[in-house]
């Protein structure tokens, strides 16, 4: 897939199974960590349970979960994140869901090789209406340090997914807060050892007044 693009998930008699998404790069498990927001009329979260990562692994519905970490990608080298989603059971009001990355180390996207966002069946028998898992390599990355990779919305009676590719200079506390999210630091959490992230990682996410969202992420039109 090239970014913008859109492809049919839902198949001729409307059905769609269980999906397996996966960000691989080039790298290591610490380059990045999955991040997903389950996005309803508005384009905002509901609440803390819509936003899925490493702290709040699954939705509360459990339509949306993360699936762990592999030190390979799909070409035998780098790394992969794994998520599980079941849109069929994703609850009716929640329209979108995107999926998005950080830097780890508040580092640039642009910095990394072969980021690649794979979705596929569960069943291995292919995403697509047609069938054919679907690929989307990111390939003009800089220097954002968090970067929405696609989104599955509904259309219809059925869902769609499209390449995104859009980053934050404002890194991962820029693109949650587009999203109806508020972060907030524990008190007295420790400092980690090593390069200081670019901005506070999410650890109490609530929802905030309305915000306009930014460039290209409004709902999509096909």
């Amino acid at each position: 897939m090239v970014k913008g693009a859109n492809v049919a998930l839902t198949g001729p008699d409307g059905a769609i199974g269980p999906l397996i998404a996966e960000v691989s790069n080039g790298g290591t498990p610490e380059d990045l960590d999955v991040y997903l927001l389950l996005l309803v009329a508005d384009g905002r979260v509901r609440g803390d349970a819509d936003l899925v990562f490493h702290n709040n692994p699954a939705s509360a519905d459990g339509s949306v979960r993360l699936a762990g970490k592999t030190g390979k990608g799909p070409g035998g080298t780098g790394c992969a994140e794994r998520v599980r989603l079941d849109p069929a059971a994703v609850p009716a009001e929640v329209e979108r869901i995107v999926l998005a990355a950080a830097r780890c180390d508040g580092g640039r996207f642009g910095d990394l090789k072969d980021l690649t966002l794979t979705l596929s069946a569960v069943d291995g028998a292919g995403a697509g209406a047609r069938g054919v898992p679907l690929r989307f390599a990111v390939t003009d990355a800089g220097p954002e340090s968090a970067l929405i990779l696609g989104e599955l919305y509904r259309r219809g009676t059925g869902w769609k997914f499209r390449a995104v590719g859009q980053g934050y200079d404002t890194g991962l506390v820029g693109l949650v807060t587009d999203f109806g999210i508020v972060v907030e630091e524990e008190p007295g959490a420790p400092t980690p050892a090593g390069p200081e992230p670019a901005a506070a990682e999410p650890t109490a996410p609530h929802p905030s007044a309305p915000a306009p969202g930014p460039s290209g992420t409004r709902a999509p039109t096909a």
